[in-house]
């Protein structure tokens, strides 16, 4: 190929290229279809950027371009646009085909040229196609003025809302320019190109936070409340439907949603007029105003958050629980408060717990103190040893177990915080008192009642009724029992020395309970039998009354028979006249007699029967004295007058006779009894 042909240049349909004289700076439009052959002092050029530049031949598209093409949904924003001149001057602007001169060009001038459209640009011009933009209800672009548009009132460099609920596809005309998204933007989210904005919707529930930055003027039926507002002015807009489209007068800063707080949690909320900071507690939406109120949020450092045992979230308020039996100090700049378990205490900004900071180790000492803000109020327990010495010099060492309460008097609970180491305090005081309770007494006296003496020492000496306990006035701590664990003797050989005395008098203890014991089985066996004699002698003699009282109505039954036979053998001796009437009489006698017999044999079973019932009375032997006396004398009686007249003398000197030597009773008694029977006799028989 001869070298003029590498220099021919073909440039088709709807392309064009650019071609520079080397000798005076001019470059020439080419239109295709033609073609460009070059002369040594021509070349092929482009625009870049602001300058026009030589392209290498090595390059594949050498310098020729296609023309601007737009389509019915494109427009063309066409930078330097050429000078139209009148049709009476005989120019026209458009290019032709093939070679095209320079001609003016309106230098920083913009037009839009909507679509369809196609043409080569002439050189110093600059054209963007861009898609139009389809807009939905949602959807928004911002339009800026960039020259004044014919009547427009809208100043250079305002800018407009076109709203997708207004048009739904969008070109501007010459003078306005759709405005890119930038990311400073802040807008909700990008449409389907870097134009389209999404409009922000009002959250429900919830509000839009905007900003005035242009002064307006707002009438009725706006999204904003009517009035004049100034630019810098912060609105709050909430309860609202729909969306909301910014202006060049009203920026969106941001979205505020509603702060969900749960029961026993609490928000700060920080008033910007006033500065003061409020405590909004659960449970409840809350929707802060940004224009009037900051959300706060308080930091803890975690040994606080630990000492509080809350959790590490910042967003709420630290919320305290208080476990049963315990209390905790809330303290403010104004204000203190004893809060008492089981509850839940939120703090406001402002508040902090009282920090105490107790003695730990055993015995209890400062060098690493527990620090904690929650006080046990009710079944505390604090464990301590003691060295205590006793008056002969002997060192002991007590592990004691306190229990502690802290009670309320007149209302001021908040004494019980008055002593920042209680513990210290409680150890202290009461190891001085149990060192001086051993000094008084020795070491056998303290060994032997050693709890007996300890316990007096801190809670008092015992009376009726449980004992008084110590109660501290500084804080309201009440000590109200004491357990001694241990009583440890310090120095092996006294330890030695109490150890076998102990033990030697627990044997001589035991063995004392011992003899105790069998002398207690002794004596209780001798009473068992004791009681068994005596109950069998008993028994012996209710046995012996009864057989005699069966023995005596024996005898009164022979002497009424005997008495019978007596009178029948006197009836036979009578005469015959008088024989009917004695029998008679003498059968109504036995009669009586019989009956009378028979009733004091009865009255003798009763009151044997009685006797034997009663255990044997003492009466009964009188009785049978008694009976046996009645005997004698009936039989003296109708004895003693053959005995009378034999011995010749009378009836009274015979049976005092008789009866002076016998055990019978008194003599007197009987001889008169046996006259009685004498004479009774005598008139019987004659």
């Amino acid at each position: 190929m001869s070298p003029g042909r590498e220099r021919d240049i073909l440039v088709a349909a709807n392309e064009y290229a650019y071609v520079q004289d080397l000798t005076k700076g001019d470059i020439v439009l080419y239109v295709g279809p033609t073609k460009i052959s070059l002369s040594n002092t021509e070349r092929i050029v482009e625009l870049r950027g602001d300058r026009f530049v030589p392209v290498r031949a090595d390059d594949a598209s050498f310098g020729v371009s296609a023309f601007v093409s737009a389509s019915s949904s494109q427009y063309i924003v066409l930078d330097n646009p050429a000078l139209r001149r009148t049709s009476t001057q005989g120019e026209d602007a458009r290019p032709i085909r093939g070679s095209n001169a320079t001609i003016e060009l309106l230098v920083g001038r913009r037009v839009v040229v909507a679509g369809p459209a196609t043409f080569p640009l002439w050189p110093g011009q600059r054209a963007r196609v861009i898609d139009g933009h389809r807009l939905r209800e949602d959807e928004y672009v911002v339009v800026r003025y960039y020259d004044n548009v014919e009547d427009d009132p809208h100043p250079i460099g305002a800018e407009v809302v076109v709203r997708g609920s207004d048009v739904s596809f969008y070109v501007p005309r010459t003078g306005l320019e759709v405005v890119a998204v930038s990311a400073s933007d802040g807008a909700p989210g990008l449409g389907r190109s870097a134009y389209v904005r999404k409009a922000w919707r009002f959250p429900t529930p919830g509000g839009l936070h905007v900003r005035v930055t242009k002064s307006l003027t707002v009438a009725e039926g706006e999204l904003l409340t009517p009035g004049v507002y100034r630019a810098g002015t912060d609105l709050f807009l909430k309860d609202r439907d729909g969306f909301f489209f910014p202006s060049e007068q009203v920026e969106v800063l941001g979205v505020v949603l509603p702060v969900p707080i749960a029961e026993k949690e609490a928000i700060y909320v920080r008033d910007l007029a006033t500065g003061r900071i409020a405590t909004v507690p659960g449970p409840c939406n809350y929707l802060p105003d940004p224009t009037r109120e900051q959300l706060v949020v308080r930091h803890l450092d975690p040994e606080r958050a630990e000492r509080y045992a809350i959790g590490g979230d910042a967003s709420r308020a630290p919320a305290i629980y208080v476990p049963p039996s315990f209390a905790v100090l809330v303290s403010g700049k104004t204000k203190r408060e004893v809060v008492v378990g089981p509850q839940t205490r939120i703090l406001d900004y402002d508040e902090e717990l009282e920090v105490l900071h107790l003695s730990t180790g055993r015995p209890k000492d400062d060098s690493a103190p527990l620090a904690t803000c929650f006080l046990q109020v009710d079944g505390n327990k604090v464990s301590d040893i003691v060295r205590v010495k006793t008056a002969d010099h002997v060192e002991i060492e007590l592990s004691l177990s306190y229990r502690v309460s802290f009670v309320e008097r007149g209302g001021q609970r908040d004494r019980w915080f008055h002593v920042n180491n209680y513990v210290g305090l409680l150890c202290d005081h009461l190891g001085s008192l149990l060192r001086g309770a051993a000094r008084a007494v020795s070491i056998e006296t303290f060994y032997a009642s050693s709890t007996e003496l300890l316990r007096a020492a801190v809670l008092g000496e015992k009376k009726e009724g449980p004992r008084a306990g110590r109660l501290f006035e500084e804080n309201g701590m009440w000590v109200y029992d004491v357990e001694v664990l241990d009583v440890a003797i310090l120095d092996p050989d006294v330890k030695k020395l109490l150890s076998d005395a102990q033990r030697a008098a627990i044997v001589g203890d035991v063995s004392r309970r011992e003899e105790e014991r069998r002398l207690l089985g002794e004596q209780l066996r001798a009473d068992v039998d004791r009681q068994i004699a005596l109950a069998q002698a008993v028994a012996l003699a209710s046995a012996a009354d009864l057989e005699d009282a069966r023995a005596d109505v024996s005898k009164r039954r022979a002497t009424a028979t005997l008495e019978l036979d007596r009178l029948e053998r006197g009836t036979r001796a009578a005469t015959t006249a008088h024989a009917l009437s004695v029998a008679r009489e003498a059968e109504a006698r036995a009669a009586e007699r019989d009956a009378e017999i028979e009733q004091k044999a009865l009255d003798a079973r009763t009151a044997a029967f009685e006797r034997q019932m009663a255990a044997v009375a003492p009466e009964l032997v009188a009785t049978l004295k008694t009976l046996g006396h009645q005997q004698l004398t009936a039989e003296l009686s109708k004895n003693v007058g053959p005995l009378a007249v034999l011995g010749g003398g009378s009836v009274s000197e015979i049976v005092e006779r008789l009866l002076g030597a016998l055990p019978v009773g008194t003599a007197s008694t009987v001889v008169e009894t046996v006259r009685a029977n004498g004479k009774s006799g005598k008139t019987a028989g004659a």
